[in-house]
């Protein structure tokens, strides 16, 4: 008897460690496997980790423009969607862009990871040959018209 005991004893202290064990696994889970929020850089990043709780992508590996990995990451991710932002991956780096852009001109199809800094307009443009490069234009919002001349950003 005293025997039988003992094994019950043991199995249920198994027992109790194993759904302790599968309790924090799936509390973990919540926090580890959140999915990541809605962004164009989902279409160059992989391994992407973000944490719900803290708003921030703790770690992503995004693709550079010569073709190298980057590991990054980003901090206020709901900020940058909730102004109408998106989170892209800009030459292996994340950033917000898209917030507060001028809307004159043609220089948003040929330029990408646009971002205003100040009255600075900063964005990624596509030369006729080679790589992009980044380029800025200073008081952008003071003019009506915004191109991308030749991989650099010209406004009048």
């Amino acid at each position: 008897m005293r025997k039988a005991r003992e094994m019950f004893c043991g199995v249920f202290k198994i027992s109790i460690v194993a759904v302790c064990f599968v309790a924090a696994s799936m509390l973990g889970a919540n926090y580890l496997f959140a999915d990541a929020p809605n962004g164009s850089y989902k279409k160059t990043c992989k391994s992407i980790n973000y944490n719900a709780s803290a708003d921030r992508i703790t770690s992503a590996s995004c693709k550079k423009m010569n073709g190298k990995w980057n590991t990054t990451q980003y901090h206020n991710c709901n900020g940058c969607i909730n102004q109408g932002g998106d989170i892209s991956n800009c030459d292996g780096t994340l950033e917000c862009t898209g917030v507060n852009l001028p809307n004159v001109g043609s220089y948003q199809r040929s330029c990408f990871c646009c971002k205003m800094v100040g009255s600075t307009l900063g964005c990624y443009c596509k030369p006729k040959k080679g790589t992009s490069k980044w380029t800025t234009l200073s008081n952008a919002g003071n003019y009506s018209d915004i191109w991308n001349d030749n991989g650099k950003l010209k406004g009048k």
